[in-house]
């Protein structure tokens, strides 16, 4: 299959599939659909020299964050520090290596690759020449973005330091810092380019046809489909989606292998088996969010006793406390937005499958907002994980994650792939049919 020149002046929203030229605009703008408001793509105000700056910078900082100590603990002559790495030791030491792992890949591997990849890609466009394995470097970044979630542990630092300070002195370590910094550095050099951008040099460079975003002037794009359908699948167009280039779809002729060509992506109308998998996905979180908040996800040992402590205890913890915004921010955290993205996708997975109309707009800002708030449930695993290395004082006190960790960080992974599987442009396609009756979307 190849990309015709005229649909290279076109370009389809990744929420709705709604078609509209691809228009030049001035440095800091933002791109947005005309139907479903969606980003489609922005023109970053800084060059590329900014992003790899920072790029490098968060490199640096994220070794200085393990390097040092993220909190220093002191009680009773004994003294005990945390990074993020030792806070994922001492979940393996308490058997819980899923955990561990989990909270390794999200706080050091993630970034990691994150910066090593910003900088392999744009190094080479900044020099004019192309990135070896330019497709798989970008499709790797688009997948990491959604598992960058500095800002969480931040919080999670916060909430370790408000519970662990009344029962001994806790005080910053230099790591602190440096994490504060990388957290920026993360955000400033993900908003310092944009993947359309970078595709659209990638295609320059390499002399493909459009490869300024233009195509063959603007009344061509719009002869690629027919005048007045509004998706790109009616106008017998699919966006690629790695790369968002549209090209001409003929699924009787090519049999579902079709490739995108600049990217060499499998191209599909819609995301594979999508309603499938998200059935399954949720399927799995309404089950494991009983255990996740019945179970207790920390058991704190001291010369007192044993206490185990379930989610809803360590917010009534807090709200005894007095700390009622940490409390509040607890309970929205980690158990208010679990269960309100579990119904928030079943709603949005129900309607899709019944090819509802109602309110596709509405629909798809639930569908934002179920993407958006899906990393901060993730801030009671980074608790645990602080705890778990702090609070480490042989007889005396010991905090270890309980079997509700597992389950509660289950449930967080579940409802993100959930929302990841979901194409919030079925909620569109049924509005599509109706307007052009018989056709198949």
């Amino acid at each position: 299959m190849s990309a015709p020149d005229a649909a290279n002046a076109l370009i389809a929203c990744h929420e709705c599939d709604f078609v509209q030229r691809h228009v030049a605009v001035p440095p800091g703008a933002t791109v947005r659909c005309r139907r479903c408001n969606g980003v489609i793509y922005r023109h970053p105000a800084t060059d590329f020299d900014h992003a790899i700056a920072w790029s490098l910078t968060g490199l640096i900082l994220l070794v200085l964050a393990n390097v040092f100590p993220v909190l220093h603990l002191a009680v009773g002559g004994h003294h005990t520090d945390a990074s993020l790495f030792s806070g994922a030791q001492a979940l393996y030491r308490s058997g819980q290596p899923g955990v561990a792992t989990l909270v390794v890949g999200i706080l050091i591997v993630a970034p990691l690759l994150l910066f090593l990849l910003q900088m392999g890609v744009l190094l080479p466009l900044r020099s004019a020449r192309l990135p070896p394995h330019f497709g798989v470097a970008m499709r790797l970044l688009s997948r990491l973005d959604h598992w960058i979630m500095f800002d969480v542990f931040m919080l999670a630092v916060i909430v370790a330091v408000v519970k662990l300070s009344s029962l001994a002195e806790v005080t910053p370590g230099p790591g602190l810092w440096a994490f504060l910094v990388l957290m920026l550095a993360a955000t400033a050099s993900a908003m310092s380019y944009d993947r359309h951008v970078l595709w659209e040099r990638y295609a320059e460079l390499a002399g493909e046809p459009g490869g300024d975003g233009k195509g063959d002037g603007p009344d061509a794009g719009m002869a690629a489909g027919a005048p007045g359908r509004a998706s790109a699948l009616a106008s017998g167009l699919v966006a690629c989606s790695e790369c968002g280039l549209l090209c001409q779809w003929h699924p009787v002729a090519v049999g579902g292998h079709a490739r995108c060509p600049r990217c060499a992506t499998p191209l599909h109308p819609r995301k594979t088996n999508s309603l499938s998998r998200t059935w399954a996905l949720l399927l799995a979180g309404y089950v494991l969010f009983i255990p996740a908040n019945l179970l207790p996800i920390t058991i704190t040992s001291s010369l007192v006793g044993v206490q185990a402590d379930t989610i809803m205890s360590g917010v009534l913890y807090f709200w005894h406390e007095g700390a009622y915004d940490l409390a509040i921010i607890i309970f929205t955290a980690s158990i208010f937005v679990p269960l309100a993205k579990l119904l928030a996708l079943t709603v949005l997975a129900w309607s899709a499958q019944c090819r509802s109309t109602w309110e596709p707009l509405q629909r798809t800002r639930l569908y934002r907002m179920v993407e958006f708030v899906g990393k901060w449930s993730m801030l009671d695993v980074f608790v645990v994980a602080m705890l778990a290395r702090l609070v480490q004082f042989s007889s005396l006190a010991s905090i270890e994650p309980g079997p509700g960790a597992i389950a509660f960080a289950s449930v967080v992974v579940i409802t993100m792939f959930g929302a990841l599987s979901f194409d919030p442009r079925l909620l569109w396609d049924p509005l599509e049919k109706d307007r052009h009756s018989g056709e198949k979307t």
